[in-house]
């Protein structure tokens, strides 16, 4: 698999051993001890590292589900502002006093004034390549990606995927084609009976996310990148004592730092 670095940050593996030791003792008091499908002590590691580093003034959080990286946001930055933003917000276990929720899908967002430190925290599982052509469209250059998965690996395209031209091509199950069969089949009576109804295309495109090869993908993407990291995997330098499961220890998707042009 290609691999890509561009002006990475020059983080130290010291730094990051102190770095560490402090958090562990803000892990602890996570509000989900077990959270299956959802951050794990690495990423979470790597989330609080960078935005320590960065310090920005306000947050975006692309992808809540049950709110442990929402949790983390707060308490890492307790002075910044926090916007997040899914569009299930029933999932929730964690509910912040401090946060503003908001069911309005990033790319709908009323971004026109934001400050210049802004850092968008995406983990919402949408093509990487969309969302970093909407993060240039507003201006926001501070940009992580929760999952950044290789090739033949995740649910979605990220950038490792076109990094290595290979696309994406979700695999489905047969009940969940034809669940998206009619969801899309309702839209369409709802549209065919209802002229002025508005045909709710991310209801389908949030089900089939496919993605062909292209090549042009990367090109796009280098060009408007000014750094590129991929936070490293952390797990044979983590201080043993840890008492966590080998699993929560070894989960890791290449959590990535960028900031645009």
């Amino acid at each position: 698999m290609k691999t890509f670095k561009k002006n990475p940050p020059q983080w130290e593996k010291s730094e990051i051993l102190k770095e560490i030791e402090i958090f562990k003792n803000l892990y602890e008091q996570r509000p989900l001890k077990n959270n299956i499908h959802g951050m794990r002590f690495q990423h979470m590691f790597a989330t609080y590292f960078i935005l320590k580093k960065f310090k920005p003034s306000f947050v975006i959080e692309s992808g809540v589900y049950r709110g442990q990286s929402t949790w983390l946001i707060e308490n890492t930055l307790p002075n910044s502002k926090i916007l997040s933003i899914d569009i299930d917000l029933s999932q929730r276990v964690y509910i912040s006093k401090k946060a503003e929720y908001s069911n309005i899908d990033f790319k709908d967002q009323n971004f026109s004034n934001l400050p210049d430190d802004t850092l968008v925290f995406l983990d919402d599982h949408v093509n990487h390549y969309e969302r970093l052509k909407q993060a240039k469209f507003f201006n926001i250059k501070k940009i992580i990606l929760e999952d950044n998965y290789p090739i033949e690996k995740g649910d979605f395209y990220t950038i490792n995927h076109a990094i290595n031209n290979k696309g994406f091509n979700h695999s489905y199950t047969k009940s969940s084609l034809f669940k998206t069969f009619l969801i899309f089949l309702n839209e369409f009576i709802k549209k065919f009976f209802f002229k002025k109804y508005f045909f709710k295309l991310d209801k389908i495109k949030s089900r089939l996310r496919d993605c062909p090869p292209n090549e042009n993908d990367f090109k796009n993407i280098e060009k408007n990148i000014k750094c590129y990291s991929e936070f490293p995997n952390i797990y044979n330098i983590i201080n043993q004592n840890l008492e966590l499961s080998k699993e929560e220890l070894e989960s890791y998707n290449h959590l990535t730092y960028i900031e645009l042009y």
